[in-house]
């Protein structure tokens, strides 16, 4: 692995999408490569991409006018050391990280990354993830737990700070799991987290 490099899959300014800051317009930095092979992945695009130096990188996260940037993937902490090293270049904007929880540690939610959004694909990383961050507080992090109550995720529920509906692409049957997740969420207390990147771009590459 190049240490002065990460290979990026794109780079662009949006909106987010989901989560807690739905609604907040950052600039995502895609990196490529990922430690799973979801069959349910929506952004199986990860794996293209091109190798950019830290510099390029932080000169393109100072020339854009937003204040928060978001590393995405694929999964992001495959770069930890470099995406790191960039962060210390770029205090001034607000870093906030989209993992699998596979490679998180402690010190990435308590010490790097402003907030970081987990989207756990198995029991046994949620469980992990409860044991490592059980004294950080739900303002620096939150496990967002994709389902659609049949296969995906059901196994994770009652670990979840927030649920997101799983979109299959197809509009009857991605309503049908909105609306299953929202009752969940309402008889649960547990925050419904939208795709607004989905609802209006629909497959088009937007985040």
């Amino acid at each position: 692995m190049k240490m002065n490099k990460i290979k990026i899959n794109t780079i662009f300014e949006s909106i987010q999408g989901e989560g807690k800051y739905a609604g907040t317009p950052m600039l995502f930095i895609r990196t490529s490569g990922c430690t799973r092979a979801c069959d349910f992945c929506d952004t199986k695009y990860h794996t293209e991409g091109t190798y950019m130096t830290i510099e390029s990188i932080i000169k393109t996260i100072k020339k854009s006018k937003l204040d928060y940037v978001c590393w995405t993937g694929g999964e992001p902490l495959l770069w930890r050391k470099q995406i790191l090293s960039v962060m210390s270049k770029t205090l001034k904007k607000e870093h906030h990280l989209e993992t699998n929880g596979d490679l998180l540690k402690f010190e990435d939610v308590m010490l790097d990354f402003y907030y970081t959004a987990i989207s756990p694909k198995e029991l046994k990383t949620v469980n992990a993830i409860v044991k490592e961050m059980r004294e950080v507080s739900r303002d620096d992090y939150d496990v967002k737990i994709v389902t659609d109550f049949k296969k995906v995720g059901t196994s994770m529920l009652k670990y979840a700070t927030m649920l997101m509906p799983l979109t299959l692409y197809d509009k009857k049957k991605d309503l049908k799991i909105q609306q299953r997740v929202w009752d969940y969420c309402v008889k649960n207390n547990i925050k419904f987290t939208p795709r607004y990147q989905y609802w209006i771009w629909d497959k088009k590459r937007k985040i």
